[in-house]
């Protein structure tokens, strides 16, 4: 039985909410800052508190979109839900104290533009007289916008390896423009709010964290057990008094794949330094954390403004850990005001002081530090150029091209029905892929302008005949978008002709003649989109990045088994992973699925997905034989026989974990097993032990260059048959005698008489 996806209703039921299509990040046209910045009003009761988020300093640079109502949304809704009024601070001037003064706490989300001295000192004012600001930093080497200067450097106030001249290595136009001017070096975070951000990079930390109690930290870690961080940095705790830890890194933890040095300075810990820490400087406060992962969704706003491509963000704030919860609770202790100043006044105690390295290789020394690498790390596009929007890709924030030329259409029965109820179907076509035009509106008049239409674009039909509520739409990958809305007339309308008509803020777009009457109504065509041929897995996995694909074969794992709702499907050449979060498939799902071919940490997947046809059941294949989990069978399901179990290891505190399986011929393959398929680290190690020899099934992956098989049930780890049966008990015949006193010599070693364990 064929069960097509309900895309129609998926669009109507969220035409104006910032959505994903599975996993697929959303777009709008581009803005400056001479557009009106974005505000979120308090929901509910109105706390009387007002919170800025800065967008003045890179914050949409390259991959990042940490503005309120893009991926930093979730955040600012979540505010505004404990009755904030929330703002961003659009501005292509330096910051002020006047910027500041009328907000209870500023939020400065992974800047990528360095702070004037002039921008220093009014946020230090602004501190010293009440105000409080929340310090939102990333890894080392996080510089999206290819200016040489990071997040952490920029709040330290020096860049590693150019204290003596923050402009080096820049070109004349660079140094030069009005973004360096003013730009000092100086150690103004550690002088100031006795802490700094370390220059390492750790990798995925998602359990094992240290978190303060609740009572030894104003109650901003009630309810916190993890707050998780991907490529993160961590903070020096410097002055005691002034700065404290709340949530550290686990003992040996992995640095980030791409740290450009060890990456992890102190093996984890305590001597790590504070992921999460907070400040007292005189009446305001500042709050700390070294990784924004925690902070995103998923709904980014713009595209890059590099190149122009669609960003890719991930639902931190709301899918892992206590991520959201940790930071509401910072914020509230950021938005009170506390008259002591200093952490000595208060009955917390103390955090220790952060040991720094003063290696050859590694010096945190500020005016010491050295450049582990040449900056920038990569080559910018040509002609893009980080101090200059007017070099930004169309739809990128600071540029003001629009990012598409549009193409409309309204699509309506033959006549409309003036006695029933009917729908229309807007169609719109070459935008970027992933782009969203906002503040469409649709009306139907009679010649004169009388207005005769009513749109439901909200779930609710309006109380009057007019233009509809504002609406939205949102690109697939292939560049169009499709919003069907169901309409009625004014009953008393008269069969004739009448003027439908789109438009978008407040603007013409497109006005058809139709013809109105008392008919039945007729249901629209079939919407054709033109999509791909249908390939193997194989040819698919093979073709260029971002192109689209249409794939077909059998769902050969449960949707959600590795976190999200993703799931690898399989014909008989080879196997994908498919990135989406749809609740419609299971396990032996036949699917037909039409998407964008992606490569991710090493996988090759398909998301962003434009169509998708469940057409069947059927049963999962046969797991391949295979001795090497490789790239020759990524995205199959295989089967390890006869393998031995070494290295045991949990990882995090879930019970997931991970083993090496060895083949007979000493071929080591990693095995992951994730604690949602049903297994867990104390049920495995309570069942099997290191040295014995099992069969695996699962689906063959890979992590960052690491392969690894993943099982995808409980029983994908069996005993082998083949393995060693026990020695049978022997009859001591007499010949035995003594056999436990040879003490390693002659038959007195013999035991094999002995009944085995």
């Amino acid at each position: 039985m064929k069960r097509a996806m309900d895309w129609k209703f998926f669009i109507l039921a969220v035409l104006l909410i910032p959505i994903t299509f599975f996993g697929y990040a959303v777009q709008s046209q581009a803005e400056t800052a001479a557009d009106p910045a974005p505000e979120i009003q308090p929901k509910g009761e109105a706390n009387g508190k007002k919170v800025l988020f800065d967008n003045s300093h890179g914050q949409t640079a390259g991959a990042a979109d940490w503005v309120i109502d893009g991926a930093f949304s979730d955040f600012g809704n979540g505010l505004a839900e404990e009755g904030y009024y929330v703002k961003e601070l659009r501005k292509t001037s330096a910051i002020t104290y006047e910027d500041l003064s009328a907000y209870d706490v500023f939020v400065i989300p992974e800047p990528n533009i360095p702070f004037k001295t002039s921008e220093q000192d009014a946020m230090l004012r602004y501190t010293q007289e009440g105000g409080s600001i929340f310090f939102i930093g990333d890894h080392y080497n996080a510089d999206r916008n290819f200016n040489r200067w990071d997040s952490g450097e920029i709040f330290n106030g020096y860049r590693r390896g150019a204290f003596e001249d923050p402009t080096k290595g820049m070109s004349a136009d660079e140094a030069n423009s009005d973004r360096m001017q003013g730009v000092e070096s100086s150690d103004w975070l550690g002088d100031n709010f006795g802490i700094r951000f370390r220059f390492n990079a750790v990798g995925d930390i998602e359990s094992g964290q240290t978190v303060v109690e609740p009572s030894d930290s104003f109650g901003i870690t009630e309810g916190i057990e993890v707050v998780e961080s991907h490529a993160g940095a961590t903070l020096t705790i410097l002055d005691p008094t002034k700065s404290k830890g709340l949530i550290y890194f686990p003992e040996n933890i992995p640095a980030w794949p791409n740290a450009v040095d060890q990456g992890v300075y102190a093996g984890g810990g305590i001597d790590e330094g504070a992921f999460a820490a907070i400040s007292k400087l005189e009446k305001g406060k500042a709050a700390f954390i070294g990784d924004s992962s925690p902070v995103e969704d998923a709904t980014p706003k713009y595209l890059r403004e590099d190149s122009g491509r669609t960003k890719r963000t991930y639902d931190g704030f709301t899918g892992e850990g206590n991520n959201g919860q940790y930071l509401l609770n910072v914020m509230e202790w950021l938005s009170e005001k506390e008259d002591y100043s200093s952490f000595e006044e208060t009955s917390i105690s103390l955090s220790e002081v952060t040991p720094l390295l003063e290696t050859a290789t590694i010096n945190e020394n500020p005016e010491l530090t050295t450049e582990t690498e040449a900056e920038p790390w990569s080559n910018p596009p040509a002609g893009y150029r980080w101090y200059d929007p007017s070099t930004f890709a169309a739809g990128s924030y600071g540029s003001d091209e629009v990012a598409s030329n549009p193409k409309y259409d309204v699509v309506t029965p033959a006549t409309l029905p003036t006695q029933q109820e009917f729908t229309v179907r807007v169609v719109v076509e070459d935008l970027q892929p992933g782009e969203t035009l906002t503040g469409l509106q649709l009306g139907s008049y009679l010649p004169g302008g009388q207005q005769i239409g009513k749109f439901n674009t909200t779930g609710s039909w309006p109380s009057s005949y007019g233009y509809s509520s504002s609406f939205s739409v949102t690109a697939d990958a292939t560049g169009r978008a499709v919003a069907e809305i169901p309409a009625q007339l004014n009953p008393s309308t008269a069969d004739g002709t009448a003027s439908l008509r789109l438009r978008k803020d407040g603007s013409n777009l497109l006005t058809k003649s139709v013809q109105v009457g008392n008919v039945e109504t007729e249901p629209l065509p079939e919407d054709e989109v033109e999509l791909p041929q249908l390939v193997a897995i194989q040819e698919a996995r093979n073709v260029q990045d971002g192109e689209v694909v249409t794939i077909e074969g059998i769902v050969t794992s449960a949707p959600g088994s590795f976190g999200g709702k993703g799931f690898y499907v399989q014909d008989d050449t080879a196997g994908i992973y498919v990135f989406q979060d749809s609740d419609s498939f299971k396990t032996g799902d036949h699917v037909q699925i039409s998407a964008v071919k992606t490569t991710f940490n090493g996988e090759v997947e398909v998301t962003d997905i434009i169509k998708s046809e469940i057409t069947g059941q059927a049963d999962v294949p046969a797991p391949k034989p295979v001795s090497s989990i490789d790239d020759t069978n990524q995205g199959q399901l295989v089967k390890l026989s006869e393998v031995t179990i070494q290295n045991i290891e949990a990882v995090g505190t879930y019970g997931t974990f991970e083993f090496d399986a060895q083949t007979a011929d000493g071929n080591v393959n990693r095995v992951r097993v994730d604690n949602r398929i049903g297994l867990n680290y104390d049920t495995f190690t309570s069942q099997f032990q290191e040295g014995e020899k099992v069969d695996i099934t699962g689906i063959s992956s890979i992590f960052n260059d690491t392969y690894q098989l993943k099982p995808v049930a409980t029983d994908n780890i069996v005993k082998s048959a083949q393995a060693e049966e026990p020695v049978p008990c022997k009859t001591d015949n007499g010949k035995h005698k003594g056999a436990d006193k040879g003490k390693g010599k002659g038959k007195g070693h013999d035991k094999s008489w002995k009944c085995a364990a």
